[in-house]
């Protein structure tokens, strides 16, 4: 069996930082691998590498997260042909600071459950 170098993308079920780290690992683990970008926003991942989609996907599942197959195809090419200086260059006016984040929201898969089963007023004896 030849391998040969791909590009998959996947969309992914991704809710909190805990879920983006989660997903990225579980993908790490996998030889062949030549590079891989998370998109949290479209929630999907893109793999370029000699690696098994199905594969993939099913690992994802095994670990409870929701994974489904966008594309697989050859990886886009770098273009080589552009000339330095033809883009536009980002003005520093519209470059505004980011003084306050709003914290990312957290999955209730990825939230800690604590029980406590102490109750002091309890009497055992009968």
């Amino acid at each position: 069996m030849r391998s040969f170098l791909q590009k998959i993308v996947l969309k992914v079920s991704i809710m909190c930082n805990k879920c983006a780290v989660c997903v990225m690992s579980i993908i790490a683990k996998f030889d062949g691998i030549t590079s891989m970008v998370l998109d949290k926003d479209k929630s999907t991942v893109t793999i370029v590498g000699t690696v098994d989609a199905v594969l993939i996907v099913k690992a994802l599942r095994k670990a409870k997260k929701l994974a489904e197959i966008v594309t697989v195809g050859q990886p886009d090419k770098p273009a080589d042909d552009k000339k330095p200086g033809t883009g536009k260059k980002p003005d520093d006016a519209e470059k505004k600071p980011e003084l306050c984040k709003d914290l990312p929201p957290y999955c209730k898969a990825c939230t800690y459950v604590v029980y406590d089963d102490y109750q002091p007023n309890l009497c055992i004896i009968i």
